[in-house]
């Protein structure tokens, strides 16, 4: 059996319900925009900046880029875009960062109310995404790992959008994957090859499929580790379509092998253009892949704030971008930490997750998919590895805490989720100072470190 929907509730119950998600809707806009105060703090580079940084300026100048080249180009051409436009300057460096986390905020709440249509859903989603330290953190550091995310869930979500418009509705009700789980319902009790049957997308469909396959190729041009998490685009296709996955693929597979095969790789290959304007040919791009995959394989250095993969949802062991202290009893710093009100509660919230996805709930094995791919990768990546690598499983983990406040709801009213989203929103506001590097008293700063681990 499947998660069981109302047809809807009482007209007064809803209205407190719209307003509710108003409002949430509203505090995720202005937690988002957040991200863009105060770039120029602080007012050097810190963490990978040193070389990220010194690589977008040897784009800017025409010159063969040496500071970094452990990862593909498309970042260091994003914040070179960056400080062209805004200029060199911290603020400049960081400009794309920002605006990159504002937007991830949006694709989430997309995302989110594509896989369930419940709007409470959706803007919870997009409310833990603003409230989240790492989010906040990536979003304001000139890295790569917050342009991942944002191509990675544009990706599942375009390609979401894509299985919607090739599924046969379902029901007097019109019900298309994503609606609710009472739709999965009527598509599972529906006869074999009857209505929940697939169908050949329609050419507007295909815009969301091509769609889908330029975000997979910025993000894998971004970083490799976007791959996992992009294969799991097929499983999604096994989840909405069933049995009729076959003849659907058949109907469309020439679209499929260009918008995922062929629109990724070229655009992966754009990014090296200039590389290849400076001199370079492509066997040259083929041996710089060969010497990215031997410096990962190869990294197995220690570091001071290296984590293990099975850690971070725990937060167990943070990073320090920066720390200083600018005078006696007074400091200042960067913590790229996860909002731990967001991060465990999405461990139960996973598992009543795979609880529903066991009884055919197909939305949460959406998440799931996107989630276990995002993370479960890094069990079998030897190299040294950090906390900040979970992000890109961030995005899945708060679209399960917002469908578990959803069952919260149902069943204890409003209060609960209040209360649960003013902790997230107080945690915050607590950290602010230590993830915008603003000074602190030492005494101040020994009280927000809850752990021995976070120092």
């Amino acid at each position: 059996m499947v998660e069981a929907m109302a047809l809807g509730p009482p007209r007064a119950v809803a209205g407190r319900r719209d307003l509710l998600v108003w409002a949430m809707v509203a505090a995720a806009v202005v937690a988002a925009a957040a991200r863009l105060w105060g770039l120029g703090e602080p007012a050097g580079m810190i963490f990978d900046e040193v070389y990220y940084v010194p690589a977008a300026r040897q784009v800017l100048a025409g010159q063969e880029v040496t500071e970094e080249r452990t990862h593909p180009p498309l970042s260091k051409l994003i914040i070179a875009a960056s400080i062209r436009l805004a200029g060199d300057r911290p603020a400049g460096w960081r400009l794309a960062s920002a605006v990159a986390g504002v937007l991830l905020v949006a694709v989430v709440y997309a995302f989110a109310r594509a896989v369930d249509a419940d709007p409470f859903v959706a803007a919870a989603s997009a409310l833990l995404t603003a409230l989240d330290g790492l989010v906040f953190v990536e979003s304001r550091i000139a890295k790569p790992d917050v342009f991942l995310a944002l191509f990675v869930v544009t990706a599942y979500w375009a390609f979401w959008r894509y299985l919607q418009a090739g599924v046969r509705k379902v029901g007097r009700e019109g019900m298309v994957p994503g609606d609710t789980d009472a739709a999965v319902a009527a598509a599972s009790a529906t006869p074999r090859g009857a209505g929940a049957c697939a169908r050949a997308p329609r050419a507007g469909g295909r815009v969301w499929l091509y769609a889908a396959g330029i975000a997979a190729g910025c993000a894998m041009a971004t970083k490799w580790t976007a791959v996992p998490p992009l294969l799991g685009l097929a499983v999604l296709v096994a989840l909405v379509r069933g049995r009729a996955v076959l003849a659907a693929v058949r109907a469309d597979a020439w679209a499929l092998v260009v918008a995922l095969g062929l629109v990724p790789a070229g655009i992966y290959l754009l990014t090296y253009v200039p590389y290849l304007r400076v001199g370079h040919t492509l066997g040259d791009v083929l041996a710089v892949q060969r010497w990215m995959l031997a410096f990962h394989v190869g990294l197995t250095q220690g570091h001071p704030y290296q984590s293990a993969w099975w850690s971070w949802p725990l937060l167990l062991r943070p990073i320090w971008y920066d720390y200083r202290e600018v005078a006696p009893e007074l400091a200042r710093g960067v913590l790229a930490i996860g909002n731990p009100v967001v991060w465990w509660a999405g461990l139960p919230a996973l598992l009543a997750a795979a609880v529903a996805a066991a009884r055919r709930s197909v939305p949460d094995a959406a998440v799931l998919v996107g989630f276990a791919c995002a993370w479960g990768q890094y069990a079998f990546i030897p190299r040294v590895l950090f906390l900040y690598h979970f992000l890109l499983a961030v995005p899945f983990l708060v679209v399960a805490v917002a469908r578990g406040l959803r069952r919260v709801r149902a069943a204890a009213g409003d209060g609960p989720v209040l209360v649960y989203l003013a902790l997230a929103a107080g945690w915050l506001a607590a950290f602010v100072p230590l993830l915008t590097g603003q000074p602190i008293t030492v005494p101040h700063f020994r009280r927000l470190m809850w752990f021995g681990t976070w120092i």
